[in-house]
């Protein structure tokens, strides 16, 4: 199954429980969709970042602010990486609880399309005002409740069915 970023940031904004299918997709391609998810909110957050550089050293150069967004990304994702990957590891006790099958990448996938409405919902919010930094417990919780919803919209493991056993002989008498 392929599909675009643009695609399945919409199906995360439209449809969260119909991006649960996204657990299936090859991990490339949650990986890709993360790190556009990481550009995304760091497209959003850097004009409020860069004013607060400006007035802070009048004299940057131009070579500055470039660098400055290059190096404020790159610890962006990493930081976003290991928060999904957290968040992943508190999706094997929550499937515990919720019964479901699930491995650990399809886990990762989840938290990675989980964060989607959160993180622009940040990013947007701190374009408009200048959000206090206590602000990210309410952004964890609210990557907790969409995992632990997109968690259980998937459905349950059928129940296998019982095998009566053989009797010893059974299988030799075929002739």
């Amino acid at each position: 199954m392929k599909i675009s970023l643009l695609k399945q940031l919409q199906k995360n904004l439209c449809h969260p429980k119909q991006a649960t299918m996204f657990r299936f997709l090859k991990i490339g391609y949650n990986i890709f969709y993360a790190f556009f998810l990481a550009l995304l909110s760091a497209l959003l957050f850097s004009p409020s970042i860069i004013n607060r550089s400006i007035e802070t050293s009048k004299d940057l150069s131009i070579l500055f602010i470039p660098l400055m967004f290059v190096l404020y990304y790159i610890l962006l994702a990493a930081i976003f990486f290991f928060y999904l990957s957290l968040l992943a590891c508190l999706g094997m006790g929550i499937k515990q609880l919720i019964p479901r099958r699930l491995n650990y990448q399809q886990l990762w996938s989840l938290s990675a399309n989980s964060c989607t409405w959160p993180t622009l919902a940040l990013a947007v919010l701190n374009l408009i005002v200048s959000l206090p930094n206590q602000i990210i417990w309410l952004y964890i919780l609210a990557c907790i409740g969409m995992t632990t919803y997109m968690i259980s919209s998937i459905p349950k493991p059928k129940p296998r069915p019982t095998t009566k056993p053989r009797p010893s002989g059974e299988l030799h008498n075929k002739r």
